[in-house]
């Protein structure tokens, strides 16, 4: 896991080029990848921006990161503070279309390799999952999950 640039010493590098970064509030950010950590998950490269963690994903990824989040449970009407940037290419803003709990998630083209997480990859779904906790626990106040 890539916690050192949020942690301390080396410099981050700088996002692979076109890539897709989610960025998150930073201290929620760091309560997912100490969580992460403390269940052995891979959380991914990920790097200060600001105030805001950037994690990287794979060109493309941004646009279907709403759907998997309102897949995992994490619908729109929570108002979790997380940011797309698409690597310069705009967002389609979309309504992701309802889903029921036994619909798997959304497949991406897994035909090019990203420079980071990619839509194939369960890990992303791990920190999606976790940053969306993280997030709401952050904006109601309530303690980090352990």
């Amino acid at each position: 896991m890539t916690v050192a640039p949020l942690v301390g010493d080396p410099a981050p590098a700088a996002p692979p080029p076109g890539a897709d970064l989610l960025l998150v509030p930073l201290a929620a950010a760091r309560a997912a990848l100490a969580r992460l950590e403390r269940l052995g998950r891979p959380a991914g490269p990920v790097e200060p921006h600001g105030d805001r963690a950037a994690f990287p994903l794979a060109p493309g990824a941004a646009e279907l990161v709403p759907e998997l989040l309102r897949w995992l449970g994490w619908g729109e009407e929570l108002r979790l503070p997380v940011e797309l940037d698409a690597g310069g290419r705009a967002t389609a803003d979309r309504v992701p279309a309802q889903r029921g709990a036994d619909e798997p998630p959304p497949h991406p083209d897994r035909s090019a390799p990203g420079p980071a997480l990619d839509l194939g990859s369960p890990d992303l779904l791990r920190l999606l999952d976790c940053l969306a906790d993280a997030c709401l626990r952050l904006r109601l106040g309530l303690p980090q999950a352990r």
